[in-house]
């Protein structure tokens, strides 16, 4: 229970560094037992709904912490011309962070899990749609999932969130 107290002590200093133009709403905490690695979707959409660089951070030690790899970043643009930037910036992270090697089954895990939950983010009706979304690759051992969440509007004042998730064995 210490543990857990002082993990919520650092996660409060983290939200502390929130810019002072952001309002907040209110503040979640929350606690997951993960107790298979096939559970690695759950985590990877911990880290893609994550709203600032210390959450990001203060997450992905925790991750760590498990023996995972994890990796996040940023993309945007308009819904038309996002699915490649989408696969680039996946790619991109997962080599660069070190979550896959350049190898045939992990780069093929890698491309199944990001097509999945491309597909399931961006529906084809959205073409001419602005849109803004956080990426999250995490992986286990035997297991790599991805995790995309954002935001897509026709107009600025009607942005909405959305989530994608694919998991693919390794």
């Amino acid at each position: 229970m210490l543990e857990k107290r002082e993990e919520s002590e650092a996660l409060d200093s983290y939200v502390d560094e929130v810019e002072e133009e952001d309002e907040i709403l209110g503040t979640l905490e929350v606690s997951l037992d993960i107790r298979q690695e096939s559970q690695i979707g759950r985590v990877a959409v911990l880290l893609a709904a994550t709203t600032s660089k210390a959450e990001e951070e203060y997450l992905k030690e925790q991750i760590k912490k498990m023996g995972w790899k994890a990796v996040a970043t940023e993309v945007g643009g308009l819904a038309g011309n996002i699915s490649g930037k989408l696969t680039r910036a996946l790619v991109g992270a997962a080599l660069n962070g070190n979550v896959v090697k350049k190898t045939g089954t992990e780069m093929h895990a890698l491309m199944h899990a990001s097509m999945e939950a491309i597909n399931s983010f961006l529906p084809m009706c959205l073409l001419e749609a602005s849109v803004g979304a956080k990426l999250a690759i995490v992986r286990s051992k035997r297991w790599i999932g991805v995790a995309i969440m954002g935001d897509s509007a026709y107009h600025a004042t009607a942005h909405h969130d959305r989530c994608g998730l694919g998991i693919m064995h390794i």
